[in-house]
C-alpha cells in the first residue's frame, strides 16, 4: 500500500509541476470542464503526458530508421556512380575497336591476302585483328554484366528513396502527435478557474516533497556496494552517472546534461561508459540481450508498456532510475511495485 501510495503522490506530483509551470503566465479566464473533477483532470494530464512520451519514442525510432536509410542510400548512390564510371569505360573501349575494324577496311582477312602486295603484313594484321575481336567479346559480355549489376543497384537506391519517404512521413506524424498531445494537455490545464489553481498551488509543495522524498527513500534501498560506488566495470559507471541524474528535469528528446527524456537518460548512463545506444526505448530493447528479472544486476535495461515507449537503468536492491515525466523528472523507484511490474515487459544487458 506505501508504494502504492508512493506512486499515487508521483504522477499526481507530475501533473501539479507541470500545472505551475504552464498557468504561471496565464489570464485567470475560463474553466475546466464541470463533469471533470480535479483528480480526473490530473489524471487525464497525466495520460496526455504518457501518450506524448510513446509519440516521442515512436519519433525517436523513426528518426534513428531515416538515418540508417539515408547512410545505406549513400552507399549504393556511391556504387551506382562507380558502376556507370566503369561501364563507361567499357563502352568506350567498344567503341575503340569499332574504329579499329573500320580503319581496317572491314575486309574478309583471305581476300586482303590475295589483294596485298605484302601477304605476310595483311596476316599479321589479321592475327591482331583476331586477338582484338577475343578481347572485344569478352568486353561485350563485361558491359552487358555491368549493365545487369547497374540496373539492380539502380532498384536498390528506389526502393531505398521510397522507404526513405515512408520513413520521414512516419517520422512527422509521430512528431505531430506528440505536440498534439502536449498542446491539449496545455489546453486542458487552462481552463482551470483561478480557485482550482490556488488548490494546486496548496498542494504542489507537499506533493513535490513527498516524491523527491520517495526517490530519496528508494535509492537507499540500493545495498551499500553499489550506492558507494564499488560496482567495478561499464556497468558501475553507467550506474553512477544515472544515479547522479536524479532531481534532473524530464525534457522530450533530450539527453542531458541537463534534463533528459527516458530512452535519453539511459542512452546517457551507458555512453558514459563508451557503449552506444540508440536514442529509442524499443531499439534499445531490440540491442540488448534478454535477462530474467531474477537475474537482474546493475546496469540492465527495464523496459516498459507493450510498444516499449518507457525505459530505466536497474541499479540494485530493487530499484530503477528512469526519467519519469515532466513533473517529476529523473526519479529513483522501485521496480517490483505493483504498477511497474503490471506494464514492464522485459529487461536487458547491454
Amino acid at each position: 500500500m506505501a508504494t502504492r501510495r508512493v506512486l499515487s503522490v508521483r504522477r499526481a506530483a507530475a501533473v501539479l509541476t507541470v500545472t505551475l509551470v504552464s498557468l504561471a503566465f496565464l489570464p485567470s479566464i475560463g474553466h475546466a470542464d464541470p463533469q471533470l473533477t480535479i483528480s480526473e483532470v490530473q489524471a487525464r494530464v497525466d495520460h496526455l503526458y504518457e501518450e506524448a512520451e510513446a509519440a516521442t519514442e515512436r519519433a525517436h525510432e523513426a528518426r534513428i530508421e531515416v538515418q540508417a536509410t539515408r547512410d545505406h542510400l549513400a552507399r549504393v548512390q556511391k556504387r551506382l556512380s562507380e558502376q556507370r564510371a566503369e561501364l563507361a569505360e567499357l563502352d568506350q573501349a567498344m567503341a575503340d575497336y569499332a574504329i579499329t575494324v573500320y580503319t581496317s577496311g572491314g575486309i574478309d582477312p583471305t581476300l586482303q591476302v590475295m589483294l596485298s602486295a605484302n601477304p605476310e603484313d595483311v596476316l599479321a594484321r589479321s592475327r591482331s585483328l583476331d586477338q582484338v575481336s577475343r578481347i572485344q567479346d569478352a568486353a561485350l559480355r563485361d558491359a552487358e554484366v555491368a549493365r545487369v549489376a547497374m540496373a539492380q543497384t539502380q532498384a536498390e537506391v528506389d526502393q531505398d528513396l521510397a522507404r526513405l519517404k515512408d520513413q520521414m512521413a512516419k517520422l512527422a506524424d509521430s512528431r505531430q502527435e506528440a505536440n498534439a498531445r502536449l498542446a491539449e494537455a496545455r489546453k486542458l490545464l487552462s481552463s482551470l478557474k483561478a480557485e482550482e489553481r490556488a488548490r494546486l498551488a496548496a498542494l504542489q509543495e507537499q506533493r513535490a516533497a513527498a516524491s523527491a522524498q520517495a526517490s530519496r527513500d528508494a535509492v537507499r534501498s540500493i545495498p551499500t556496494p553499489t550506492t558507494s560506488g564499488s560496482s567495478s566495470g561499464r556497468a558501475g559507471s553507467a550506474v553512477s552517472y544515472a544515479l547522479a541524474q536524479v532531481g534532473k528535469p524530464y525534457v522530450f528528446g533530450a539527453a542531458g546534461p541537463s534534463s533528459f527524456d527516458c530512452s535519453g537518460l539511459t542512452m546517457a548512463a551507458w555512453a558514459q561508459a563508451g557503449v552506444y545506444l540508440p536514442h529509442a526505448a524499443s531499439q534499445q530493447y531490440a540491442a540488448t540481450a534478454r535477462v530474467s528479472t531474477s537475474s537482474l544486476q546493475p546496469g540492465d535495461l527495464v523496459f516498459f508498456y507493450s510498444d516499449i515507449h518507457h525505459v530505466g537503468i536497474y541499479v540494485g536492491g530493487g530499484t530503477f532510475v528512469h526519467a519519469a515525466n515532466p513533473g517529476d523528472g529523473v526519479v529513483a523507484d522501485q521496480l517490483f511495485s505493483s504498477y511497474w511490474m503490471s506494464v514492464f515487459v522485459g529487461a536487458g544487458r547491454v
